[in-house]
């Protein structure tokens, strides 16, 4: 009888403890406090805390307050958009959208843009032609606080290409694009022919230049003269075969860097330092 009865006891008390796991511990009672807290949803003592979900929060002592699949984590939030400043919206309206301080202009094929882009005085701007023939007039950036000119579609920007400000960045992309003039006179010009048959025109920087960049990378890029009037420090690279017309510069520094069969019209430096590669100069 008397084992039958310990059985008997040791058997409800094994309810108990299963009943306890099962329902949670009444109120005020700090039994399996961990598990009790992770069940309910509630942050346990000394977890970590400010994480969010659509259903459970709480996370991992020290986690910084990871989720549960489908919740976000703590203390992370979305991307704000660009707000238009109202100088750019009143100068930009009816030209392209703000981003920023920013007019951004595209000429795609629902708009070419046939006539001269040109960007508003004082106006930080970008210009995308990124149509076949887009901008077919040229683009004039000259009044810019600053500019970049994206030539992304085949013969596109085959107009003339001008601008200044503090910066200036061309990007002669695709095949024939730039096929008049590119002159930058902003304070730095990083002008890039990449594409094919890109920039037959004359490329230049204008003596109001600090800093000038040319790069002809593209097969047959650049097939006219390359001049930098730029004050500071010019550096031209040319791809193979490229660059068969005279390249100009002076200033304090002028790097030159010729690939196998370019540069076969010579150098004309005129710098306080002229660093040559592939090729010689002529007026040394």
């Amino acid at each position: 009888m008397l084992a039958g009865s310990l059985r008997g006891r040791a058997f409800g008390a094994g309810l108990a403890l299963v009943w306890a796991f099962a329902c949670g511990s009444p109120a005020g009672d700090n039994l399996f406090e961990t598990n009790s807290s992770a069940a309910s949803g509630k942050p346990a003592a000394g977890n970590g805390g400010g994480g969010t979900s659509g259903g459970k929060t709480g996370g991992k002592a020290g986690d910084g307050g990871k989720t549960s699949t489908g919740g976000t984590s703590g203390g992370k939030g979305g991307t704000s958009p660009i707000v238009p400043t109202p100088e750019c919206e009143e100068a930009c309206a009816g030209l392209g959208e703000c981003q920023g301080a920013v007019c951004v202009i595209k000429c795609d094929a629902a708009r070419p843009c046939t006539d001269i882009v040109k960007c508003p005085d004082g106006l930080a701007c970008q210009i995308d032609c990124i149509a076949t023939g887009a901008c077919s007039s040229g683009v004039d950036c000259q009044g810019a606080s600053s500019c970049i000119v994206n030539c992304g579609g085949d013969n596109s920007c085959s107009g003339n290409v001008t601008c200044g400000g503090s910066s200036c960045e061309v990007r002669c992309e695709k095949q024939g694009a730039c096929m008049s003039e590119v002159r930058c006179d902003a304070d730095s010009c990083d002008l890039r022919c990449k594409g094919l048959n890109s920039c037959p025109g004359k490329v230049s920087c204008g003596g109001d230049t600090a800093e000038c960049r040319i790069e002809c990378s593209g097969q047959q890029a650049c097939q006219n003269l390359i001049e930098s009037g730029a004050t500071q420090e010019t550096n031209v690279t040319c791809g193979p075969g490229n660059c068969p017309a005279q390249i100009s510069c002076g200033g304090a520094l002028c790097g030159v860097t010729c690939s196998e069969g370019s540069c076969q019209g010579g150098v004309c430096c005129n710098a306080q330092q002229c660093d040559l590669m592939g090729t010689e100069d002529k007026c040394g």
